[in-house]
């Protein structure tokens, strides 16, 4: 979920929280340049996180929604696999089904 929320595409990926301020890090990886980074404030000169992509935004929330759901998806699979013993293919065109008819409900 916090990937989704933060929308990290590559790790490490470091981002520095201030005042419900959020700016993304992106230098050496030091402890003495993460340090100096907190300490001597030079977070004050990036720019912060554009607010569409800020942790706390509606686009956030659905990103962090749509990871919450892709792991439900995948213990649905795992049970279906693992502890019933159904063929994957078989969980796949039940995965396949229920993705149409929820289309075509919402569809309607």
């Amino acid at each position: 979920g916090l990937s989704g929320r933060f929308f990290v595409t590559t790790l490490p990926t470091i981002f520095h929280a201030n005042d419900g301020v959020f700016r993304r890090y992106r230098g050496s990886r030091t402890l003495e340049d993460l340090q100096g980074y907190v300490l001597e404030r030079k977070w004050k000169a990036v720019e912060p996180v554009a607010e569409w992509r800020s942790p706390s935004s509606i686009m956030m929330h659905g990103m962090a929604g749509l990871f919450h759901l892709s792991g439900w998806i995948r213990q649905i699979h795992s049970y279906l696999t693992g502890t019933l013993g159904i063929h994957v293919w078989i969980s796949y065109a039940i995965f396949f089904l229920a993705t149409l008819l929820i289309g075509l409900f919402l569809g309607l």
